[in-house]
């Protein structure tokens, strides 16, 4: 239940009776409505208000809940006088005048929504005040209603307020002396607001409903001392409703942002030799190493990898992280079969049987979208190696692109269910790892360091790009290659539970 919610619970249980105790002595609705209707008798009598046509008597049918014994269903008319605003014609920008000694304030709707009686400089001489418009002034004490578009607004207008005029756009009411002004706002306010919003008129811009209708809504009537203890209670508990909105706001974006978090904790751990145990009988990463060096130096020796230059030396500063006495610090480039550099630029063509993976086929969410890849003009394939075919558990980093540089993926041979051939395009780098290792297990790193390397583009503000260099000296954790498998399959259980939580 969100702070909204809670509120909304609360005035339905204060006007259905049920926020406050009823106390018998203070006395029943009947004895107030009594003294209202004789308020309004006496104004009618002294034809300061004129007597409204009798209303039906309120049926049980028409009663939406049970109230106390001690309150009264009454309809909204009985409670004061209303007025509309004139009609068109009869108020329009041809009458305004600059405000001076003899102008009278037109009172708008924004002075209803925004609750400040200052604004608007729209006046009317006295003159036109006097002949056409006394029917709808308005004085402080009064309540405005906004009638139009933001329909249902109230506002009490102020001591010292200017004396003026409603314009079309606004509803007055004048309640009877004995009607308590909180109350009836709250009810207005939580109830009948809502049910003029449904059934008020016009397609494109609401309108309130017609008095007739508006003058028929049932109100229920608490005791005078009643209304006041429930506005006090309502007060007493207001403070509370805005904590609790910022606490659920807080918890509510704390769970929006936990699964992410949790996601990026396991990989984390995963990448710290935290997630899983280490075990003497698996070896070491550096005998792993020494393996994966000399299935390096065998593929060039075979010219089916180029030799590239030496790296510098990872120094004790570079090092983010302790990790287990069996893993160690290398360069992404130490492990790969693959030269690191991004595809070439494709010729395409309507249709053909071999793909050009895109950045967009790397897409935001996470998984692979080849039918987001576009057809290469298969006479160029000349210019394609077979090495740059792209191969299952490949590793896919975006290098180009305001917003997809530096994002990760893995594509997998079950992304290309028609097994076509595919290469990628001059906007994507693949990462090939030796098959002495394992490739989840590098996309994991190279996934936790998806924001890292978002960060690394180079070239001006809007041609940043992701150099291969950078990729070829990102710092890898290795485990032993036993330890990788289990690292893998613990991320693999772990994260479908963050993917709920998502959900």
């Amino acid at each position: 239940m969100n702070a909204q919610q809670l509120k909304n619970s609360i005035l339905q249980r204060a006007i259905e009776g049920r926020l406050v105790p009823q106390r018998p002595e203070e006395g029943s609705a009947k004895e107030l409505l009594e003294k209202i209707q004789e308020e309004k008798n006496r104004l009618i009598a002294e034809k300061k208000i004129k007597k409204s046509k009798p209303l039906p008597p309120i049926s049980d049918d028409e009663k939406p809940f049970d109230i106390p014994d001690s309150w009264e269903w009454v309809r909204f008319d009985e409670f004061g006088v209303y007025k509309k605003g004139p009609f068109g014609s009869a108020l329009t920008k041809s009458m305004f005048v600059p405000k001076g000694i003899d102008t009278i304030k037109v009172y708008e709707q924004k002075n209803a929504i925004q609750k400040d009686a200052t604004l608007g400089n729209y006046y009317i001489s006295r003159k036109y005040f006097e002949e056409k418009m006394t029917g709808f002034e308005v004085k402080s004490g009064d309540i405005i209603v906004s009638c139009a578009g933001t329909i249902g607004e109230t506002y009490i207008l102020p001591d010292g307020c200017e004396t003026g005029i409603i314009n079309q756009a606004l509803m007055r009411m004048k309640l009877m002396p004995s009607v308590y002004v909180p109350f009836f706002l709250l009810y207005f306010d939580s109830i009948l607001k809502n049910t003029a919003r449904k059934s008020s008129k016009g397609s494109a811009l609401k309108n309130i409903p017609p008095f007739a209708e508006l003058k028929s809504y049932l109100v229920p009537l608490p005791p005078l001392a009643e209304q006041q203890r429930i506005m006090e209670k309502i007060e007493e508990l207001l403070p509370l409703i805005d904590q609790y909105d910022k606490a659920h706001t807080k918890l509510t974006a704390f769970n929006k942002r936990f699964p992410e978090m949790m996601k990026k904790s396991i990989l984390q751990y995963a990448i710290e030799g935290k997630l899983v145990e280490q075990r003497k009988e698996e070896g070491t990463a550096d005998e792993l190493l020494q393996q994966i060096q000399a299935e390096k130096k065998q593929l060039i020796e075979e010219k089916k990898l180029k030799e590239t230059k030496p790296l510098p030396p990872i120094t004790e500063d570079e090092i983010p992280f302790d990790i287990p006495d069996t893993w160690k610090w290398i360069r992404l480039d130490d492990i790969v079969v693959k030269d690191i550099k991004r595809g070439k630029a494709p010729s395409y063509i309507n249709k053909s049987n071999t793909l050009v993976f895109a950045q967009k086929c790397n897409t935001k969410e996470g998984s692979i979208n080849l039918e987001l890849a576009k057809c290469l003009d298969e006479a160029k394939l000349i210019k394609y190696p077979a090495n740059e075919f792209m191969l299952n558990e490949d590793i896919i980093v975006n290098s180009t692109g305001t917003g997809t540089m530096g994002r990760v993926g893995l594509y997998r041979s079950t992304d290309n269910p028609k097994n076509l051939p595919i290469v990628p395009d001059s906007h994507v780098t693949i990462i090939r790892p030796s098959n002495s290792i394992s490739h989840k297990y590098i996309y994991a790193v190279l996934k936790h360091n998806q924001a890292y390397l978002e960060k690394q583009g180079e070239g001006s503000t809007n041609q940043k790009e992701l150099k291969p260099l950078t990729l070829q000296k990102l710092l890898i954790p290795l485990p032993p290659l036993n330890e990788q498998h289990r690292i893998v399959a613990k991320i693999e259980e772990l994260l479908p539970f963050c993917e709920r939580l998502i959900k």
